[in-house]
């Protein structure tokens, strides 16, 4: 039961300390930038109908 219970408080803290980095850090918005300068290229390089 004791064994259990340790291992359980470790796999809380390890995933409370990675969600924490990822707050602190800024990281998602980090990830998100570089998502969005790769579809922007991409983006850029179609062919747009220019009807006004």
């Amino acid at each position: 039961m004791m064994k259990s219970a340790f291992i359980f408080v470790c796999v809380f803290l390890a995933l409370f300390v990675a969600t924490f980095s990822v707050y602190y850090f800024n990281l998602d918005m980090k990830l998100v930038r570089v998502i969005y300068d790769k579809l922007q290229v991409h983006y850029d390089n179609l062919e747009k109908d220019r009807k006004l």
